[in-house]
């Protein structure tokens, strides 16, 4: 498959990189709809995480919830919210909402630059343990 997140992975086309190691992506999301809002993203192309093998599902898991941490430290947050999707985008993702209240809105986000992204995805990096 060629869908948008193999063409992120693969870098050809433009995404932050907060971690990537051989079996998945973390990038920042380009259209969140909370800051710090992130991707982990399987480098093999399943579109529903029952399909993933249960090895891959417990590599992203244990990504997800080491982000979620520098998520938690980076952004002072009540907890890291985890929503695993792969409706708008055939390539199954979850998704990080570093949450900071208790009320938000899971789609409308609006597009970020990529100078801004940077600068939010070093912000994680750097909290990452």
């Amino acid at each position: 498959m060629n869908d948008i997140f193999d063409k992120i992975i693969a870098k050809e086309i433009p995404a932050q990189f907060v971690y990537e190691d051989d079996v998945c992506v973390v990038v920042m999301d380009k259209f969140p709809v909370i800051q710090g809002q992130v991707l982990v993203i399987p480098k093999d192309c399943v579109d529903y995480f029952v399909n993933l093998d249960d090895e891959t599902y417990t590599h992203l898991l244990g990504v997800a919830k080491r982000i979620s941490k520098a998520l938690d430290i980076t952004y002072n947050t009540l907890r890291t919210c985890v929503l695993i999707e792969g409706f708008e985008v055939s390539h199954m993702h979850i998704k990080l909402y570093p949450t900071v209240r208790r009320e938000f809105h899971i789609h409308g986000g609006k597009e970020v630059d990529e100078a801004t992204l940077e600068i939010e995805a070093q912000k994680i990096r750097a909290n990452l343990v």
